[in-house]
């Protein structure tokens, strides 16, 4: 018997009509709590479309490390916001009655900011400081605008998509390239390509850069700037290639066609739609083992 639908057709297929076709700036919460589809519900939807609905029927609270992320890319791609919205939460002893007042007083004095404590701020601040340092990165970054919203229609499959660049550099008002902030444990060029396969780089650089022709007319590059977490945070900037783009391409396209199915049929399966059973095998990395006797 198929799966019923979890949440009602116009909640997950929004009308767009007044975002077509241009790039905005919006508040991070509008675009996100947007239906339309985003390189994450595409992630999930390749994991298989239970994940999917899952995904854009259940409201989820960021993590800590999310919100970390944040507050990093505020403050190399937007320092006057990142000063306006985040700030270093003082110790207070909550022990006593006049530690406990003064924790109260600060938090609603400050109730519009996010808190960071010092350490957390230090961090942020010196991986910033890296990531200018490099020239490439300081190039990519030196004019453009932070965080744009753009929403088209996917001809083929008439389903609603959305992008939101980290950054855009620019040259005068002319769009030069898709810019992508990632912390990582390592940035080095053999570990952060494993990195791109693993969490779906490539899907993204390929959505965007089709996405951004769409509404603009403009085909660029996509680049990746990767800044290490630990000190000396060590920052390295790649660009896409367009093998890379052509296989996230491929990816994105079987997944809108995907979700343009299961739409139709009403029907969001796992990884076995029938319900079989199935024979499983070690990874090939584990079968090169024999036994002893």
């Amino acid at each position: 018997m198929k799966t019923s639908f979890v949440a009602s057709i116009s909640q997950l297929i929004p009308d767009n009509s007044a975002h077509q076709g241009i790039l905005q700036s919006l508040p991070a919460e509008e675009y996100h709590s947007n239906p339309a589809i985003g390189h994450s519900s595409l992630l999930k939807l390749m994991r298989s479309p239970a994940h999917y609905i899952d995904y854009a029927t259940s409201p989820r609270k960021p993590t800590p490390a999310k919100q970390l992320g944040s507050a990093f890319h505020a403050a190399l791609l937007e320092p006057e916001v990142f000063k306006q919205s985040y700030v270093v939460a003082p110790k207070f002893d909550r022990r006593t009655k006049d530690g406990k007042s003064q924790a109260e007083a600060w938090e609603t004095a400050n109730a519009e900011k996010t808190a960071l404590s010092a350490e957390q701020m230090e961090s942020i601040l010196k991986m910033a400081s890296a990531a200018q340092e490099h020239k490439g990165a300081k190039f990519l970054l030196a004019q453009g605008e932070a965080e744009m919203s753009g929403f088209w229609t996917d001809q083929e499959t008439g389903i609603a998509c959305k992008i939101r660049p980290d950054f855009l550099a620019k040259r005068g008002e002319l769009i030069t390239g898709l810019i992508d902030i990632k912390t990582c444990v390592d940035s080095s060029r053999e570990v952060f390509a494993k990195s791109i396969a693993k969490f779906g780089y490539d899907v993204q650089a390929a959505y965007y850069t089709d996405g951004l022709e769409k509404l603009t007319g403009r085909k660029v590059g996509f680049y990746f700037i990767a800044i290490e977490n630990d000190a000396p945070h060590a920052t390295a900037v790649y660009e896409a290639s367009l093998e890379m783009i052509e296989i996230g391409r491929a990816k994105y396209r079987a997944a809108l066609e995907l979700l343009q199915w299961c739409r139709k049929e009403g029907y969001y399966p796992s990884y076995q739609p029938a319900g079989e059973i199935e024979r499983i095998d070690l990874p090939r990395w584990a079968s090169s083992f024999t036994l002893e006797d």
